[in-house]
């Protein structure tokens, strides 16, 4: 019989299993990103409903199985729910744990991508700054963590963005033309890259079509 273990993570995705469990991935400090069965999650009343939803951070209790753990309770620490009610919002975040679940592996720690996703969900409610300028800042601040981002020499957008801390990476006030670069300069690195499209990046370009034909 395996031990139980508690870890603090991020929900990053969530499938439907059966009529009434969930498959997690779990982006956690010390462990990475791990796979998590909620057996009973979606059950009326069931204790687990909360915690197996996407965003939502907090300390996991796990029993290791031989290819993933099972959930045996949670301790919520915020849900950042507020953000499946705006569809740019749910977009943008399910973009950057989408992303985040691209890079990340198993027993290779993630505390750096967990606060930086921490700070993202707060940066995308607080609304000081528009979801696009987000998702590129982003883009750069992860790539830099897991040592993909390529050096920037110039005195730029982007620049201030790699020298500044996780907590700080949304702190930045620019013209539309500085942030505009940036974006831009996010997506050509994330094309390089990556080896497929995201699904959250086409919904978002759906939104953006929807828009301006709107």
């Amino acid at each position: 019989m395996y031990d139980e273990q508690s870890v603090r993570g991020i929900v990053l995705s969530g499938t439907l299993l059966g009529e009434f469990d969930k498959r997690l991935v779990v982006l956690t400090e010390t462990m990475g990103k791990i796979t998590v069965f909620a057996n009973g999650a979606r059950r009326q009343n069931s204790r687990f409903t909360a915690a197996a939803q996407s965003f939502v951070m907090g300390r996991f209790k796990l029993r290791q199985g031989r290819q993933a753990y099972t959930l045996t309770g949670a301790e919520i620490e915020q849900t950042f729910l507020e953000l499946t009610q705006d569809m740019e919002l749910y977009a943008s975040a399910s973009y950057c744990c989408e992303l985040t679940e691209y890079f990340t592996r198993e027993n290779v720690g993630g505390k750096d991508e967990l606060n930086l996703l921490y700070v993202t969900f707060r940066a995308l409610l607080d609304r000081k700054l528009p979801a696009e300028a987000i998702r590129g800042a982003f883009g750069i601040k992860l790539l830099d963590i897991e040592g993909e981002m390529p050096e920037v020499t110039e005195e730029n957008l982007a620049r201030y963005i790699l020298s500044a801390p996780i907590g700080g990476t949304y702190s930045f006030r620019a013209k539309d033309e500085a942030i505009k670069e940036m974006i831009r300069l996010s997506k050509k690195e994330q094309k390089r890259v990556l080896d497929y499209p995201l699904r959250s990046e086409e919904i978002l370009n759906s939104l953006d079509s929807f828009g301006k034909n709107g």
